[in-house]
């Protein structure tokens, strides 16, 4: 199973200490480049949290850095969206296990860490969740539509479903495949029905 490379990841634990990044606690208009340049490292960051790949940071971790209260939080970040917009970045909102994060996401490119079988194997995933087919999406029938009709290779498959675990495009609940925040991150609604339109030509 590949591992991530030992330069890209620190360890959890210095990760936990990284996530905390002190911020100014009052937000006078000196203070907003500071601040913002500080909310684009923090926002940009990708870590391990959990064995599972995450980007940018939790709203309690951020609560915690700043010592704003809930409501000038989000009053900032508000701010800071209009400010990044110039840039051709967005401020996005994702949960994990009911947790509020944020992260930017570029709208000019955002290049894919998965090979060209890697996001097969995920557009298949994509492709049978946004079919009309009520039954759960099972590793078997992922395996049906890759390994059993010749395309992929078992071990191939299995190894990239848990690298899409790993990185957080999907998870398991109940013995069925969902999305973990990634996909929404990575694929709008209208590429996943792009996804799952080319998926049925198959």
């Amino acid at each position: 199973m590949e591992e991530p490379p030992q330069e890209e990841f620190s360890s959890h634990e210095e990760d936990e200490e990284m996530n905390i990044i002190k911020l100014p606690a009052t937000i006078a208009d000196s203070d907003k480049g500071e601040l913002f340049k500080e909310l684009t490292t923090i926002l940009s960051r990708k870590w391990i949290k959990e064995k599972t790949m995450v980007f940018g940071c939790s709203e309690m971790d951020l609560l915690l850095a700043t010592r704003f209260d809930i409501n000038t939080l989000r009053e900032t970040l508000e701010e800071y969206k209009g400010f990044v917009e110039v840039l051709g970045l967005e401020v996005l909102e994702y949960e994990i296990k009911g947790e509020r994060w944020y992260c930017l996401r570029s709208n000019f490119y955002a290049p894919s860490e998965l090979e060209k079988g890697e996001l097969a194997v995920l557009g298949t995933i994509i492709g049978l969740i946004e079919g009309k087919s009520k039954e759960p999406i099972t590793t078997e029938k992922i395996k049906e539509k890759l390994v059993v009709t010749g395309k992929m290779k078992e071990y191939f498959v299995e190894n990239t479903i848990r690298k899409l675990v790993r990185q957080g495009y999907i998870e398991r609940k109940q013995n069925e495949w969902k999305y973990n925040y990634r996909v929404r991150i990575e694929f709008g609604e209208k590429e996943r029905r792009k996804i799952a339109r080319e998926f049925r030509k198959i």
